[in-house]
C-alpha cells in the first residue's frame, strides 16, 4: 500500500462503514448533496500495516486524487439522517484494506467480510463456500491482528459429581500419604539427634520457626534442593549457609568425607570438605568459608511450616482415606479393557519377549468420555506412555502455522521486552550442537522450506521454548487457551484447575515451578543421516509431561541433493567405523576428504543440468550484474559481492511455483541477510555451490490432519512423482521403561566413546549417562542394545494432532521427521509422586553446575500443600 505524508491509507480495525475525517466546513457545504464520488481519507495511523493485494491504490495530498487507470468501485459518501457526510467502504475483516464488493466474500452468520487473499493465504483449508457459510471469526479461529489481541472463549466444563470429586480426593491423598510419611520420618529423626545433642527433649514445639513469605524459597547450599520445612541454618546474622535433612544426614555418614564413585555417576566427589569436621554428638558447624559457611558458629535446626503441621495432615488424611480402596491393576498382565477394543486403541510399540507391554493405550480424543480418566490411570499406574489421537479436532481450529504464531507474538505488546527477540533468536544447530544467532523470520523461512549447510549438508535447527514458557500465555494467549482446552485428561493436564494434577494446589502467591507451555521448534529430516540429525537427546524429566504435535511442515528435497546427502552419510559412517576400529587420525581425514571430493564429483553431474534452473530460480538482476565474482553463503543466506564494491543481492534459493503456492511473498523468502545478522558460535564454514541449496516445502495446517508422505529418491532424475513414498509422522519417539534404566546406563556408560556432541566431537566424560542430555542412540545402537542387553524401548511415531503421555522416570528421546512445532506441558500426577521423589535425591548427588541439579519442581513442597488442599476440599465434601 502507498502512503502520504507518512501515512498508511487502510480501514480502522472495524469491519462496519468507515467515517473518515472531514472538516466541520465541508460536511456543512455537502449537506444537500446525496450521493457523490470522492477521495477517502486516511485516518493516519503511525503503526498501520495494511498489505496490498497487487490492486492500485489512491495517493492523498490535500484532498488531492491520484491518477487512476480505473474507477473506484470501493468507496463512496452517503449523507446520513442528520445531515453529516459518510464515506463508507468494505474492508477485509483480516487486513482490513478497503476493496470492492466482488473481491469479498460475505459470511451468512455474521455478516463479517474475508478477501479470497486473505482466505488463501491464513485460511488455505477453507473454500469460499465454508466462509460464506461460517467465516473463521464464527469459528473462533480467526488469526487477524486484532482477533489475535483477544482472549479465546473457552467453553467451561461441566460440574462434577460431588462423589465423583470426593473419591478423586481420597485417590490423591492416599497417592501422597507415603511422602507425607517419609517427611515427617526425616524430621522425626534430626528431633532425636537434637535431643541428644541438646540433653533434653525436643519437639517441634521448642524448634525456631523462620516465616518464609510465599513469594520466597530456600535452597540447600550443598546439593541445591529445595528445602520444605525442617533444615539446619547457621545462626551468623553475616551468614546464610542453609543445609537440607538429606545432606546433614550424609554429612554425618561421611559422605563428603571419602572420594568414591557411584555406580550411576562417574565423577569424583570433591575433597573441598576435608577441614570440615563434625562434632561427636551428631550438631554440625557451619562449613568453612572455601565451601560456602562462615566456620564459626554451629547450625542451628529450624522449621518453615506450623507446629506439628505434617503430622496433623497424615492423621487426616488416613481419615479421609478409611474407606477409601484403590482401583486394582494388576501390572504383570495386559489391560482387560484394552484387549477388549484392541483396534481401535492400542498401538504396537515394541517386540520384547514374553512381555504384556508392547502395545500403548492409544485412544481417540474425539471419543473420549469421563469414565475413560479410568483407563488412563490403569495404564500411568503402570508407568506407560499414552498416545491421544486426534486432540485437535476438538478446538476451534486455530492456526499454529509459524507465520501466525510470530505475528500474534509480535502483535501481543511490542513495548515489553520484544524488541530485540522479534529481530533475533538463538537457534542450536544439532550438527555441532552449538548456538546460532538467526533473524526469526528467516528460522521460520528455514522451517517450512528448508537450510543446507556449504558443504550440502542439511542444516538442522532447533528453537527451543520460543516465546519463553513464563510469557507464553501473555504472548500468545489464543493459541494457550487453545492448547490447554486441546489436552485429554483435564483432571491431570488442566494447569489451573486439574484436581489430579499436584502442581495446581500451590498457594496463588507462591513461588511456582515452570511447568509450561512450552513451545519446541525445529527443522527435520525424513532419514537417520547419523550426525546433525533434528533430536532431542536421551534425557529423564522429573515430572510427567504431555507433549502435542501441533504443526509440521514437510520439506521436499531434489533427488540430486538426496543422493549427495546419502553419498555424504555413506562415507561419514565409513570413517566413523575407521576411526572407532583404530584407525590413525591421518588415513581418516584421508577417507573424509575422499569422501567431499567424491560429493563435489557428483555436484558436477548435476551442474549443467541444474544451471537453468538455478537462473530462473535466481531473483532478476540489475545491468552489469555478471560482475559478481563470489558468492558468499552464510548458513543458507547468501550475499552477493561484486569485486570493490560490496551489493546485497536477492537470490531466490528456493522454487518460485512453492513460493508461489505457500502464500507467501518471493523476495521474502530469497534467504537473503546482511553479514552479520546469523552469528555462529564455534561454528566452521566450508565452501558450498549454490545450485545445492533448493528445497521445496508443503506446509500443513493444523485443521486438517492427514497422513503426510514422503518421498525416497530412486537411482534417477526423474519427476517426483516417479519416486516411491512411505507414509510417515512429523516425529519418532524412543521411550525407556522405568525398570530398563540401570541396564541402560550400563550400556551407555560402556559405548560412551561411541557418541559425538558439542562440534561433532565424541564425548569425553560423562557423569550421568542419562542426565547430561548428551547421548542419542541411532538405530543401529538400539539394535546393539537389544542384543547385549535385551531391552528395548517404545519406539512409535507422533502424527500432527498427537498427544504423547510420558511418565516421570522414564528416560526418553526424539527425532524429527519433519519441520515440527510441539507444545508440552508438564504435570505431577499421584501416581508418579513417588518416582519424582526418587528422581528429585537422584538430581541432588549431581555437580552443582549441573544442568539438572538444582530442584526446580520442589516435590516435597507441591506434596506437602497438595495434601493440605485436598484435606480441605474433602472435609467441605464430607
Amino acid at each position: 500500500m502507498e502512503e502520504t505524508n507518512g501515512k498508511r491509507i487502510r480501514s480502522g480495525d472495524s469491519d462496519e462503514l468507515v467515517e473518515y475525517g472531514r472538516s466541520g466546513k465541508e460536511r456543512k457545504k455537502d449537506k444537500d448533496v446525496a450521493v457523490s464520488e470522492g477521495p477517502p481519507i486516511g485516518r493516519g495511523r503511525g503503526r498501520g500495516r495494511g498489505r496490498g493485494r497487487g490492486r492500485e491504490r489512491r495517493k492523498l495530498e490535500d484532498g488531492e486524487v491520484s491518477n487512476r487507470s480505473t474507477p473506484d468501485k470501493t468507496a463512496q459518501d452517503v449523507v446520513k439522517s442528520d445531515g453529516t457526510r459518510k464515506h463508507v467502504g468494505l474492508t477485509c475483516h483480516h487486513c482490513k484494506n478497503l476493496t470492492s464488493e466482488a473481491d469479498l466474500i460475505f459470511c451468512s452468520t455474521c455478516n463479517k467480510k474475508y478477501c479470497y487473499d486473505c482466505i488463501k493465504r491464513w485460511y488455505s483449508e477453507r473454500t469460499a463456500e465454508d466462509v460464506r457459510a461460517a467465516c473463521p471469526f464464527c469459528m473462533k479461529n480467526c488469526n487477524c491482528r486484532a482477533c489475535l489481541r483477544l482472549p479465546l472463549a473457552v467453553k467451561p466444563r461441566s460440574e462434577k459429581d460431588t462423589s465423583v470429586k470426593f473419591r478423586q480426593l481420597q485417590y490423591l491423598l492416599f497417592k501422597v500419604l507415603p511422602v507425607l510419611k517419609d517427611v515427617y520420618t526425616e524430621q522425626n529423626r534430626e528431633l532425636e539427634i537434637e535431643t541428644t545433642i541438646r540433653g533434653t527433649p525436643v519437639t517441634e514445639s521448642n524448634i525456631t520457626r523462620y516465616k518464609l513469605d510465599l513469594s520466597e524459597r530456600i535452597y540447600c547450599d550443598l546439593c541445591r534442593t529445595s528445602i520444605a520445612n525442617f533444615h539446619r541454618s547457621c545462626p551468623n546474622p553475616k551468614c546464610s549457609c542453609d543445609i537440607c535433612l538429606s545432606c546433614c544426614k550424609e554429612l554425618r555418614e561421611g559422605f563428603y568425607n571419602q572420594e568414591r564413585k557411584n555406580s550411576e555417576y562417574e565423577f569424583t566427589i570433591p575433597l573441598d570438605f576435608s577441614k570440615w569436621k563434625l562434632n561427636s554428638d551428631g550438631s554440625i558447624p557451619c562449613p568453612p568459608e572455601e565451601c560456602g559457611g562462615c566456620g564459626t558458629s554451629t547450625l542451628e535446626l529450624k522449621r518453615l511450616c506450623k507446629t506439628d503441621w505434617v503430622k496433623k495432615m497424615i492423621t487426616d488424611a488416613e481419615e479421609v482415606t478409611l474407606q477409601f480402596r484403590p482401583p486394582e491393576v494388576n501390572i504383570s498382565h495386559e489391560c482387560s479393557s484394552c484387549t477388549i477394543n484392541a483396534d481401535s486403541v492400542r498401538r504396537q510399540a515394541a517386540s520384547r519377549k514374553n512381555a504384556h507391554d508392547n502395545f500403548l493405550y492409544s485412544p481417540n480424543a474425539v471419543d473420549l468420555a469421563e469414565e475413560d480418566v479410568a483407563h488412563f490411570q490403569s495404564h500411568w499406574m503402570r508407568a506407560e506412555p499414552v498416545i491421544v489421537r486426534n486432540v485437535l479436532e476438538k478446538t476451534s481450529g486455530l492456526s499454529w502455522e509459524p507465520m501466525v504464531m510470530w505475528r500474534a507474538c509480535r502483535e501481543i505488546d511490542p513495548k515489553v521486552g520484544c524488541k530485540e527477540e522479534a529481530k533475533s533468536v538463538r537457534a542450536l544447530d544439532c550438527l555441532d550442537w552449538c548456538e546460532v544467532e538467526i533473524n526469526i523470520h528467516q528460522f521460520f523461512d528455514g522451517y517450512l522450506k528448508g537450510r543446507m549447510h556449504k558443504n550440502g549438508w542439511p542444516e538442522m535447527l532447533k528453537l527451543k521454548d520460543w516465546p519463553p514458557s513464563t510469557l507464553f500465555e501473555k504472548r500468545l494467549p489464543r493459541h494457550n487457551a487453545e492448547f490447554i482446552a486441546a489436552l485429554p485428561f483435564f483432571d491431570y493436564t488442566d494447569p489451573k484447575s486439574g484436581i489430579l494434577n499436584l502442581a495446581t494446589r500451590l498457594p496463588d502467591k507462591s513461588l511456582k515451578p515452570d511447568l509450561g507451555p512450552k513451545t519446541y521448534i525445529a527443522y527435520g529430516f525424513p532419514d537417520e543421516l547419523g550426525r546433525g540429525d533434528s533430536v532431542t537427546k536421551l534425557h529423564c524429566d522429573i515430572s510427567d509431561a504431555v507433549n502435542v504435535l501441533t504443526h509440521t511442515a514437510k520439506v521436499e528435497i531434489r533427488p540430486h541433493i538426496y543422493r549427495n546427502i546419502k553419498v555424504q552419510q555413506e562415507k561419514y559412517a565409513k570413517t566413523k567405523l575407521h576411526k572407532q576400529n583404530g584407525g590413525k587420525g591421518t588415513e581418516a581425514t584421508e577417507l573424509e576428504n575422499q569422501s567431499l571430493k567424491e560429493v563435489d564429483e557428483a555436484k558436477q553431474g548435476f551442474k549443467d543440468k541444474t544451471a537453468k534452473d538455478e537462473q530462473s530460480s535466481c531473483s532478476s538482476r540489475p545491468p552489469g550484474s555478471q560482475g559478481v565474482d563470489k558468492i558468499h553463503f552464510l548458513n543458507g543466506d547468501c550475499t552477493a559481492n561484486k569485486r570493490a564494491d560490496t551489493m546485497e543481492r536477492s537470490c531466490s534459493l528456493y522454487s518460485s511455483t512453492t513460493a508461489m503456492e505457500s502464500g507467501h511473498d518471493l523476495k521474502s523468502h530469497a534467504g537473503l541477510v546482511p553479514q552479520g545478522n546469523v552469528t555462529l558460535t564455534n561454528k566452521s564454514i566450508a565452501d558450498e555451490n549454490q545450485n545445492d541449496i533448493c528445497l521445496e516445502t508443503e506446509s500443513t495446517s493444523a485443521k486438517s490432519i492427514q497422513e503426510q508422505k514422503l518421498d525416497v529418491s530412486k537411482e534417477s532424475d526423474g519427476d517426483t512423482n516417479e519416486r516411491s513414498e512411505a507414509v510417515h509422522g512429523g516425529a519418532v519417539w524412543d521411550i525407556f521403561r522405568r525398570e530398563d534404566v540401570p541396564k541402560l546406563i550400563q550400556f551407555l556408560k560402556r559405548h560412551k566413546d561411541e557418541f559425538c556432541h558439542i562440534n561433532n566431537e565424541p564425548v569425553n566424560s560423562v557423569i550421568h549417562a542419562i542426565h547430561d542430555q548428551t547421548l542419542f542412540l541411532s538405530e543401529s545402537q538400539k539394535k546393539q542394545l537389544k542384543e547385549e542387553f535385551d531391552i528395548e524401548p517404545w519406539t512409535f511415531e507422533q502424527h500432527l494432532g498427537e498427544a504423547v503421555f510420558i511418565p516421570a522416570g522414564c528416560p526418553h528421546q526424539v527425532r524429527n521427521r519433519q519441520s515440527c512445532i510441539k507444545v508440552a506441558l508438564d504435570f505431577v500426577a499421584p501416581e508418579s509422586v513417588e518416582e519424582c521423589l526418587r528422581l528429585t535425591h537422584e538430581f541432588r548427588r549431581l555437580p552443582k553446575d549441573h544442568r539438572s541439579s538444582e530442584d526446580k519442581l520442589e516435590l516435597k513442597k507441591i506434596a506437602l500443600y497438595a495434601a493440605s488442599s485436598a484435606i480441605r476440599d474433602a472435609k467441605e465434601l464430607m
